[in-house]
């Protein structure tokens, strides 16, 4: 390096009015141009953007809660209205039961089958005039029957106490069928012979000292009695009501005028939605454009829906202004905070950070101060605190999402009818244990004649003898095995380790303890329910696929069936290929065997 002759050249550099004069001093003053303030502003318009989401949030929560409440109010009217109709209904049947077990109310000629030959025409004169005068008196005491006609077993009205009806053939009437079965029924008729207007009515067979069934005694229930017009009165301002008939006819409307009795309703949402439903609730328009909050429900015997609805605005319009209320009080508040926020950090945060800074650019510069600075900088703490405390809540909500999602997996893997293991889940632990290798057991169960029992008792007894056939399948099996659902009446038990011997032990315990039940089927030779069971075994090997098992104790299952049921079958071998040859095999057997 060169030198300068001048010796004082070299210390320039050190000289301290250079050192202040610098042009690097710019950049640090453009360096302080980004101020705590603007961070501390940035941060508490962020603060705020999260306390109005969350009161947003909030708003719409209480929103949805207001509407649920309005749904409440609307169900329990709905429920006030068809406890009337049951009460008014049960009351009819009492009259009506009570009239046809006393057979001097009733015309001579159908009390007993060898009546003699009467003199006029039994087709359309009155067979006992001073009967019919008779059950006329019930009618001023049974006030929920308007009309009370006897009905011949040709179903000719023999006499009426509206003598119009006198004389006509409701033989193709189905409550007139029905009760000719000795049935008691109510049927939504959509036009009376008489009246010429939708009615309901309720007919009940009386029958002669011989068991026969002579006739019918028809009841038409009046609308008014069913549906009370204080009932309807108490809805308020903007209501509706309207009983319509399986077909969407309406049958009863409140208030007048609103919808025509008798007009097709079928097309107007909450009509189009109860008869697609048992029970629920909407918010829809309903034919007179007014939106409302519509509950609905479907009426005992005659298959009616009562839809019950409250103007939307009547309930939500308080609702929704005291939300807007709410919103701009927020944003207020809001607005004062962040100016709060503000002021207190230009005092408590600020302030002393510029104090601390100017105290170390003094002692930076040699500036010696006596004492220790009157600073205590704890504003921060409680934002670190915040974030520490949001933290463990994103934690603590990430920890419940994960044990709701185990539950959710646990739910998937559960028959929600029986509680036992589903079809998913068998297939799930059917591939496991074949892929573990070692000897292999299954058993097919399926409840006999499960269509006829669906049909004579009902669907609803259907899922309980299902569901007590899989609780007790689940107490009766070995610790090990698994038992699952795997179709509407179908079951499978998965037995690892398991002989062909050991299978068949446990089917037949199976079989036994299903008899055990007793469930009453009256389509069944032994007048209960019972089971046919197919088992097969085998150890898996590289020529078998799960599916030749599953096959061969379908088949099995089959030969039961056609043995006469309530046997146990065992499979003679598990060939390979066997799946490929029946169609569906690998499946549910499809194909394989019939139903029942």
């Amino acid at each position: 390096m060169t030198h300068s002759s001048d010796g004082a050249a070299p210390e320039a550099p050190l000289d301290p009015s250079s050192t202040r004069d610098n042009p690097p001093a710019p950049p640090r003053r453009r360096s302080r141009s980004v101020n705590l303030r603007l961070r501390l502003a940035a941060i508490a318009g962020f603060a705020m953007l999260l306390v109005i989401a969350e009161r947003t949030v909030s708003i719409v929560q209480l929103h949805a809660d207001n509407l649920a409440l309005a749904e409440g109010r609307v169900l329990d009217m709905l429920d006030r209205g068809t406890a009337k109709y049951d009460q008014a209904l049960a009351a009819a049947r009492a009259v009506l039961a009570t009239l046809a077990a006393d057979p001097w109310l009733l015309p001579a000629d159908l009390r007993e089958r060898t009546a003699p030959e009467p003199t006029y025409d039994p087709s359309v004169t009155p067979a006992d005039p001073e009967s019919c005068r008779q059950i006329s008196d019930v009618l001023q005491v049974a006030t929920m029957i308007e009309t009370i006609s006897v009905v011949g077993s040709n179903g000719i009205v023999r006499c009426s106490t509206a003598t119009v009806g006198v004389g006509l053939d409701l033989s193709g009437r189905d409550y007139y069928k029905l009760a000719m079965r000795g049935l008691f029924s109510v049927e939504a008729v959509q036009r009376n012979y008489v009246l010429g207007r939708p009615t309901v009515l309720a007919a009940q067979p009386f029958l002669r000292p011989d068991g026969t069934v002579a006739g019918l005694l028809l009841g038409r229930v009046g609308m008014g009695e069913m549906f009370p017009q204080s009932t309807l009165t108490d809805l308020g301002v903007g209501s509706q009501v309207i009983v319509v008939s399986p077909s969407g006819t309406a049958m009863l409307a409140y208030p007048d005028g609103a919808v025509t009795v008798g007009q097709d309703l079928l097309s107007v949402a909450p009509v189009a939605r109860a008869l697609a439903a048992t029970r629920g609730t909407l918010l829809a328009e309903g034919s007179d454009g007014i939106r409302r909050v519509y509950a609905y429900a479907r009426l005992r015997d005659t298959n009616m829906h009562l839809i019950v609805g409250v103007d939307e605005t009547t309930i939500m319009g308080p609702v929704q202004q005291a939300t807007w209320r709410a919103g701009l009080t927020m944003l207020a508040i809001g607005g004062l905070l962040l100016l709060s926020l503000w002021l207190a950090g230009e005092h408590l945060i600020v302030r002393p950070v510029q104090t601390l800074a100017q105290r170390l650019i003094r002692f930076g510069r040699g500036e010696r101060e006596e004492g220790r600075p009157d600073i205590r900088i704890v504003e921060l703490q409680p934002l670190i605190d915040g974030f520490e405390a949001m933290s463990s809540e994103l934690t603590r909500r990430e920890n419940a999402l994960r044990n709701a999602n185990r539950r959710l997996n646990s739910l998937a893997s559960l028959d929600p009818l029986t509680g036992i293991a589903n079809r998913r889940s068998f297939d799930t632990v059917f591939a496991l244990q074949w892929s573990a290798g070692q000897p292999l057991a299954i058993l097919l169960i399926d409840i006999d004649a499960f269509k006829s029992f669906n049909d004579r008792y009902g669907h609803r007894a259907g899922d309980g003898c299902i569901r007590a056939v899989a609780q007790l399948m689940a107490g009766t099996v070995r610790a090990s095995d698994v038992v699952a659902r795997i179709g509407g009446e179908e079951f499978a038990v998965l037995m690892p380790g398991a002989s062909l011997t050991a299978a068949a032990d446990v089917a037949e315990r199976l079989r036994e303890a299903v008899e055990g039940l007793a469930i009453a089927h009256a389509d069944q030779p032994g007048g209960i329910a019972t089971v046919s069971i197919g088992a097969a075994a085998c150890t898996p090997t590289p020529d078998l696929a799960p599916g030749d098992l599953f096959v061969a104790a379908d088949l099995a299952l089959y030969a039961s069936k056609n043995a006469g049921r309530n046997r146990v079958r065992l499979a003679e071998k598990v060939a390979p290929g066997m799946a490929a040859t029946v169609p569906g095999g690998g499946r549910r057997g499809a194909g394989v065997r019939p139903a029942g």
